[in-house]
């Protein structure tokens, strides 16, 4: 039975046809999916906003270190009883994968189910970052805008991507960050197609939250020149900037392993609670995102960090003051892993700014107390950590050059900035990929991505070779030996009366059977037919199809939808298609 068309359908249906010739289709698209995403990034930061606003409000300052418990437990029954299907699902990389094995395809839910637990995670001070939630509803936002008008792969992939940018560009009020990122992470290259759409998206959900929300900067305070004597300074702070980078997802990962030897989840989630409980009782700048931490010190009040700590009852001098913010520097990605993995909800994406923040701040201060005549700007060194360690944790040194700068307004830092993430990132590159011999180095994972996405663009149903001379299970060995003759193809399907396939018969099979022509007529296909190896859904992806020829060196394949032949599909065929994709000069969307 057919799906029916609803009125709204229909009436699109009938736009696009109008509209074919113009293409101005994904461009009005984009528009829509980007004020929807500003709408999802207004209440995610509306839900964190008030849930940490009456947390804290309630709780006595002693009881701080049982929020995170709270929220931890309240995420875990809802990710085990609510949002159960989707609690798996954990920002840019499953959306990667859903482009990449899922044609893009992204459950409905999670267009609000992430900022729900995400919201109650850093409200009730969880010391993650809220990005994970909105790069995973803007997908979800955009994949689903593309199901309801049955859009094709090209175009949901171009608006999951549109919604990726609108959610960072709204939530950091960086519009060109949200544009890099998403072409830098998210989608495989950078086509001039993509141009308009994802900078259409980024601005439309930049300008409605704005306009709701009020403008707002991450971190506001003026700036010095900067002064190019201060290079060598530039180049250290890369250096280590990706010795953190590595402290970070060695810390993450040791988290990983440590909890997930619990396995009862809310025995996890109290254990997580309390531990990052008591964290936040000692070092209180551990709570939430930590942009008021950030902010504090960008302002000169460091000391509003440790007044509400037990350690502000030691004696206050330089070294004591080092050696605070040396233990908020290593802390925060202890703080962060213990979140994610213990029952929280969020992403490494806030966590690795503010952790470059406290560096860069740490390293201010060495440095300004070793060599006093240099006359830094303390803000400028805090803007560089936090670039070259987002740079190393997100594998995106543009984005993080542009996001930086927005989210500063420290535009005149260009310089400083390419330098960094050039230091830090190649650093991290060449330890990983160059250092040591390795047959497939990790670079090549993007080129591989590529190649997948643009085997998923091609549709199997279009690429199916229909055979009208269907060979049934009681049909002679005399039938199937005249069907051989007049098909270019060395294996036959069989089916039953129904349409459905249940066997093949391959030229090797009968060659036997060729000289006993007594046979013809007693011998029948049931006798000659194999079960089929490998069988292809119609809707499957191409680059799973490709897997399959690939692993049952065959070069032709039955394709059935729900069991019901449809036709073969020849890997011949599929090649050819995918090489002339291959040399459009647009190849995505």
């Amino acid at each position: 039975m057919k799906h029916k068309l609803n009125r709204f359908q229909l009436a699109f249906f009938r736009w696009r046809r109008r509209q074919s010739n113009n293409r101005i289709m994904p461009f009005v698209l984009s528009v829509v999916v980007g004020l929807i995403v500003g709408v999802a990034a207004i209440l995610i930061k509306t839900i964190i906003f008030y849930i940490e606003q009456y947390a804290v409000y309630f709780a006595p300052n002693i009881l701080y270190f049982l929020l995170p418990l709270i929220g931890f437990v309240l995420v875990t029954f809802l990710n085990r009883n609510v949002f159960s299907k989707t609690a798996y699902f954990s920002g840019a990389r499953h959306v990667i994968e859903s482009i990449e094995k899922d044609t893009s395809i992204i459950r409905f839910r999670l267009i609000y189910s992430k900022f729900v637990t995400t919201g109650l995670t850093i409200g009730f001070g969880g010391s993650s970052g809220v990005e994970a939630a909105i790069i995973t509803s803007g997908a979800a936002v955009g994949s689903n805008v593309g199901r309801v008008l049955r859009l094709n792969y090209r175009l949901r992939t171009l608006l999951i991507g549109c919604g990726v940018a609108a959610g960072i560009s709204a939530v950091y009020n960086a519009p060109m960050g949200g544009f890099i990122f998403a072409l830098e992470t998210i989608l495989p290259e950078f086509t001039p197609t993509l141009l308009i759409p994802l900078l259409v998206a980024a601005a439309a959900g930049k300008i409605l939250f704005e306009f709701f929300m009020g403008q707002h900067l991450r971190f506001e305070v003026p700036l010095t020149d900067f002064a190019y004597e201060q290079i060598p300074l530039v180049i250290l702070l890369g250096v280590l900037g990706m010795l953190m980078s590595n402290y970070l997802l060695k810390t993450y990962s040791y988290c990983s392993l440590y909890f997930s030897r619990i396995k009862n989840a809310y025995l996890r989630a109290i254990v997580g609670g309390v531990a990052l409980g008591s964290i936040i009782y000692l070092l209180p700048p551990m709570y939430g995102e930590g942009y008021v931490s950030m902010n504090a010190l960008l302002n000169s009040e460091e000391r509003s960090l440790i007044v509400n700590s037990p350690l502000a009852a030691l004696p206050t001098t330089i070294w004591s003051n080092l050696l605070f913010f040396f233990l908020i520097t290593m802390v925060k990605p202890l703080a962060t892993g213990i979140c994610v993995n213990s029952g929280g909800e969020g992403g490494y994406f806030a966590p690795s700014i503010i952790t470059g923040g406290f560096l860069g701040y740490l390293f201010y201060k060495i440095v300004a107390l070793l060599f006093p005549f240099y006359g830094l700007n303390m803000a400028t060194f805090m803007f560089l950590g936090m670039a070259s360690v987002f740079a190393c944790i997100m594998n995106a040194p543009v984005t993080a050059i542009f996001l930086v700068a927005e989210i500063t307004q420290s535009y005149q830092l260009f310089v400083p900035l390419m330098l960094v993430c050039a230091v830090s990132y190649f650093l991290k590159y060449y330890i990983e990929n160059l250092s040591s011999s390795v047959e497939q180095p990790k670079g090549q994972g993007k080129a591989l991505r590529v190649d997948r996405i643009l085997l998923n663009q091609l549709n199997i149903s279009q690429l199916i070779e229909e055979d009208n001379r269907p060979l049934l299970e009681d049909e002679s060995l005399r039938v199937v030996v005249e069907n051989f003759s007049n098909s270019n193809r060395d294996v036959l399907q069989v089916l039953d009366t129904q349409g459905m396939l249940v066997g093949v018969i391959t030229l090797s099979d009968m060659r036997k059977q060729l000289g006993d022509v007594f046979n013809y007529d007693t011998v029948t296909a049931k006798d000659l037919m194999q079960p089929p190896i490998v069988t292809v859904e119609v809707d499957e992806p191409a680059a799973e199809v490709l897997d399959k020829f690939d692993k049952s060196k065959l070069w032709s394949l039955p394709v059935v939808r729900k069991g019901k032949f449809k036709g073969f599909i020849s890997k011949s065929r599929l090649l050819t298609q995918y090489r002339k994709d291959l040399t459009r000069v647009n190849r995505f969307f």
